[in-house]
């Protein structure tokens, strides 16, 4: 009885085509509209003003069900022009049940985007309106044919015709020791001159080979057409009597993949395994093309990608030890060619076809990662990172010098120690060592080796109404080039720096406390010398913040207010000792802050100041604000 469900599923592949692995690509499924929800958010920070809604929305009554939603972002940036960036997608879905097996829907998408730059497509906007049936002869299975009117406008030019297409899934079908999920989705834009199209399958079995070990295989395959608009240089235009070409551009995505996990239950050890083979094909091609101008015309290209990945986890939990492994391999191979043109001279293409193999390019890369906590005692955890990642990056062409290895490593060591019931201590040490070499003398002069060291210790207080964390943290960059001595333009630093942070919060009564957060940052960079490891300081910079607010708590109202200060002095270094101050910037102003939470329904939230910023003997004010507002229905 298994197998005669698989190979009826093998056999009627129009049918049984692939599943709810991706469920935004299912337009026409109400399972999109299944949150209810509406966010508004509006944010100023310096010249930049955004705002966006995000809606969604849905009704149901009797056999009608209704949705809603839509994604709406507008930005303004001021300087010496205004810029304003617009863009809004709105879909609405409406669907009748005749009966358990039929489904009659209309569906509307509406998407508009504005840029006032000149860009060279600053203008989109489209609009598809569909009426749809879908079918459902078992239970979890869909099939959804659907066709519509659909209007496109790009930079001037407006398209109009037929939208047309079908959906097809199967969400989560269980048969004996099987599972299968899948989704199909043809659909068609004939909006002449231009066609846009979309081919998406994929499929996902899983099953159980004993109750602690399951397979899962994924297969997918997608393949889309889009066309563009663009203004038509002097000559095409010319030559073929229009205004605006077209690009159009193709680009097919398959993989395969399997997994097999092992989790057996009640045990400390798991782990899993999963491999995955992945294609890709992007081409380009430009509908009108003239020879007699080459510089703006003609070569369009073509791109294949092939990626091998592999990917294996263990874990080992007990109550006072956790280790974790992780191992991973990723091969990639990528080619570009050019598009041969009928009556193009043999000697240009081949120019060009040289010009496109410089981009081809093989990469490996290996990452091993091993992590652990373990708990010493009840008061006494320690935890344990290593990180390992190479990469090999080959480019065959002998006019490429990119040809690079590189190499890095980090570790971390974090012990952390409850020294009683209102005392909680840290001391984290981290380190990393980044080599990167270039294969071919052309380069060899950006070989380097980063060296990376932090050193932090830290706690948390918890006295009655008085929580407060604490951390202080030095840390040193050295970055040394191989050949500096052959290049002045590369020469070896070091970066230092000290960070202070600290987090207070004092409830003075039920309904009042003090919260206050704040950082000193210290930096100082220089020349370095790794050979006697000496430095000479060039640059130094004094960073602090400090936000002390008073807040007014009530139920789910909170209101605070407070001030902010915020000042970066910069200096230069002379003769190793003495500091020259080259700019200074300091803002202080007054802020508010007020959140309202009504259960789980309806989040409040504002954020905003005023500063007074001086900065290099110039004053001037600014405003910044957020405001954010979430319902749920």
């Amino acid at each position: 009885m298994k197998y005669s469900y698989l190979i009826f599923l093998i056999s009627f592949p129009s049918l049984f085509l692939f599943a709810q692995i991706e469920k935004d690509s299912l337009d026409l499924s109400t399972k999109n509209y299944n949150n209810k929800l509406l966010i508004n958010n509006f944010d100023k920070q310096l010249n930049t003003y955004n705002f966006s809604t995000q809606v969604k929305y849905n009704y149901s009554f009797s056999n009608i069900f209704l949705g809603l939603k839509e994604l709406f972002n507008s930005t303004v940036i001021k300087t010496s022009t205004k810029n304003i960036k617009d863009e809004q997608n709105l879909r609405l879905f409406g669907s009748y049940a005749l009966s358990d097996k039929i489904n009659l829907g209309l569906f509307l998408n509406n998407y508009l985007y504005s840029d006032d730059r000149s860009l060279a497509i600053n203008k989109v906007s489209y609009s598809n309106s569909s009426f749809f049936v879908k079918f459902i002869p078992v239970k979890k299975f869909e099939i959804t044919p659907f066709g519509g009117l659909s209007t496109n406008k790009q930079i001037g030019e407006t398209n109009d015709g037929y939208y047309y297409g079908s959906e097809a899934s199967i969400d989560n079908v269980e048969f004996d020791d099987f599972g299968m999920s899948s989704l199909l989705r043809f659909q068609n834009e004939d909006i002449s001159p231009r066609k846009n199209t979309l081919r998406l399958i994929s499929l996902n079995l899983n099953s159980s080979f004993e109750e602690n070990l399951s397979n899962n295989i994924s297969a997918y395959f997608a393949n889309q057409r889009r066309d563009f608009y663009f203004a038509a240089d002097e000559t095409t235009a010319g030559e073929f009597g229009i205004a605006n070409n077209i690009q159009s551009r193709f680009e097919s995505n398959y993989f395969l993949e399997d997994k097999i996990s092992f989790l057996p239950h009640n045990q400390p050890f798991s782990f899993d395994i999963q491999g995955r083979v992945a294609w890709r094909d992007i081409q380009r091609l430009t509908r009108y093309v003239s020879l007699q101008d080459l510089s703006s015309t003609a070569f369009d290209s073509k791109i294949r990608e092939f990626k091998i990945d592999f990917l294996s986890s263990a874990d080992y939990r007990t109550d006072n030890l956790n280790l974790s492994l992780k191992v991973a391999f990723s091969e990639r191979d990528e080619k570009h060619t050019p598009r041969k043109i009928d009556g193009l001279n043999q000697i240009i293409y081949n120019e060009r076809e040289s010009n496109e193999a410089q981009k081809n390019n093989t990469s490996q890369l290996a990452t091993v990662a091993l992590s652990g906590m373990i708990k010493l005692s009840n008061k006494d955890q320690l935890t344990l990172s290593v990180f390992q990642r190479k990469l090999k990056y080959d480019t065959p062409s002998d006019l490429n010098f990119d040809d690079r290895d590189e190499l890095l490593s980090i570790g971390r060591i974090l012990y952390e120690r409850r020294l009683n019931s209102f005392l909680k201590a840290f001391v984290n040490l981290e380190g990393s060592y980044n080599k990167i070499v270039y294969i071919f003398a052309e380069r060899s002069s950006n070989n380097n080796v980063q060296r990376l060291i932090k050193l932090s210790s830290g706690g948390t207080i918890e006295i009655g109404k008085l929580k407060t964390g604490n951390s202080a943290e030095v840390s040193a960059n050295y970055t040394v080039f191989d050949y500096e001595q052959l290049n002045p333009n590369f020469r070896s630093y070091s970066f230092r720096q000290f960070v202070y942070r600290d987090s207070t919060n004092y409830r003075f009564t039920k309904n009042f406390r003090l919260f206050f957060t704040g950082y000193v940052k210290l930096s100082e960079q220089g020349d370095f010398k790794w050979s006697n490891f000496s430095s000479k300081p060039l640059r130094y910079l004094d960073e602090k913040y400090a936000e002390p607010k008073l807040f007014f708590d009530y139920v789910g109202f909170s209101f605070g207010l407070g001030i902010r200060y915020f000042s970066l002095a910069t200096f230069n270094i002379r003769n190793g000792t003495q500091k020259e101050k080259i700019s200074d910037y300091i803002s202080i102003g007054p802020l508010s802050e007020i959140s309202y939470t009504i259960s789980d329904a309806i989040t409040f939230q504002t954020y905003g100041w005023y500063e007074f910023i001086s900065a290099d003997n110039a004053n001037r004010e600014m405003a910044n604000f957020n405001l954010k507002l979430l319902y749920r229905f």
